[in-house]
């Protein structure tokens, strides 16, 4: 049992074993419960009597806190980690339980909106502790945290499809949510993360601040980061709303069926230790993003059940290796400064935070068809962007 546990959660040399599992397990915890509002998204219609446009605004409002949540970000490289992870989860899992709770609009947009934030302080006050703590290890420590992402990726579609067959209403399950969310902060307190780097007297956190956003390595690769991360939880909730709504599937099956994507990516995580070459992590992107460009489209409109499912797998493992191969260039482009560097990256990605809502303004106006097609071309968008660079232009 020992061997199979650090088999799942590998020990880091510099840390002690529990906190090495928190920070392995935060992004499992984020994946399953973040998943939840795109998974209720025509429950959201029928009980609190949402529009599209407002179901694509309230998702979009998990984005927007990452307005609040940059700060989060980049102030993990001089304040208290623990203390920012801790707090981080703490608020995740009241707005969770207020999001539960809620009878209207605006309380739900308020709630993703603290959610969103708290999130990157829950993530990134971890994160920041794990580059430091993993060292050479970085790459690996990322898959596997990964990995449980996409564990987590896939137990929330579960938990909503066992939810639906116990007849257990969606409040209750943010509620339950929330309240793992408290415990998880709780456990965070009780754990020792490494301090911030020491600064130099004439250090300053602006004018750090201002060296990475004039770096154009971190610019593209925020570019980048922020073009994939919009084939995330909005692009799978379009999904199976169309899958119930016009391809006939029973809300069940739809659920099942988006799943693809999900254990695909999960096993892109697995193999990403294998395919990422340590040296030249860069040497990956475009092939990956190649993939995910041809199979898009099968996941979003396969006509059968098995094509949207293989192309759910096809697309899951592609994606997995994209991120984790520019997941590593980005924290450790610049040593000492992968907080900062990820906020800068987390500035540029908000310049997508209301696609969503445009998606299901779309979708209100001419069919979830029409909304569901937006998200076809981003890949290719990556590609792109990987292509006109030459390989030896990767970090």
């Amino acid at each position: 049992m020992k061997r199979a546990a650090q088999w799942a959660l590998p020990p880091l040399a510099r840390a002690p074993y529990a906190l090495t599992c928190a920070l392995l397990l935060v992004g499992f915890a984020d994946e399953w419960f973040t998943f939840l509002p795109a998974g209720v998204l025509e429950e959201l219609r029928e009980d609190v009597g949402l529009s599209y446009a407002q179901d694509g605004l309230v998702l979009a409002a998990l984005s927007f806190g990452g307005i609040v949540g940059v700060v989060f970000q980049a102030a993990a490289d001089y304040v208290s980690r623990r203390a920012l992870a801790a707090l981080g989860a703490l608020a995740y899992g009241a707005a969770m339980i207020t999001f539960g709770l809620a009878d209207g609009f605006w309380v739900l947009f308020v709630a993703a909106f603290v959610w969103g934030a708290a999130s990157d302080a829950f993530i990134h006050g971890c994160e920041v502790a794990l580059v430091d703590l993993a060292g050479p290890d970085l790459p690996r420590a990322l898959a596997r945290v990964n990995a449980w992402s996409s564990v987590g990726d896939l137990l929330a579609p579960l938990t909503l499809i066992a939810a639906t067959a116990l007849g257990f209403g969606w409040r209750g399950l943010f509620m339950a949510g929330g309240s793992l969310m408290l415990t998880y902060g709780v456990w965070l307190t009780s754990q020792r993360f490494p301090p911030p780097h020491p600064r130099g007297e004439d250090a300053h956190a602006a004018r750090d601040l201002l060296a990475v956003l004039t770096d154009g390595r971190v610019l593209l690769m925020a570019v980048m980061m922020g073009l994939f991360a919009l084939l995330d939880e909005p692009l799978l909730a379009f999904l199976i709303a169309y899958l119930k709504e016009v391809a006939g599937h029973g809300p069940g099956m739809a659920v099942a069926l988006s799943t693809g994507a999900l254990v695909g990516g999960l096993i892109g995580y697995a193999l990403a230790e294998r395919l990422i070459p340590d040296d030249s992590p860069g040497a990956v992107l475009a092939p990956s993003a190649l993939a995910t460009a041809l199979s898009l489209p099968v996941l979003a409109f396969g006509p059968q059940a098995w094509m949207v499912v293989a192309g759910g797998l096809a697309f899951g493992v592609s994606g997995a290796v994209f991120y984790n191969a520019l997941q590593s260039l980005v924290l450790t482009l610049r040593p000492g400064q992968a907080g900062s560097t990820g906020a800068v990256v987390s500035i540029i990605g908000l310049a997508g935070a209301g696609f969503p809502a445009f998606v299901g303004w779309v979708a209100d106006a001419w069919g979830l068809g029409a909304g569901l097609g937006l998200y076809v071309a981003f890949p290719a968008l990556l590609l792109a962007l990987t292509l006109v660079l030459r390989p030896g232009g990767w970090p």
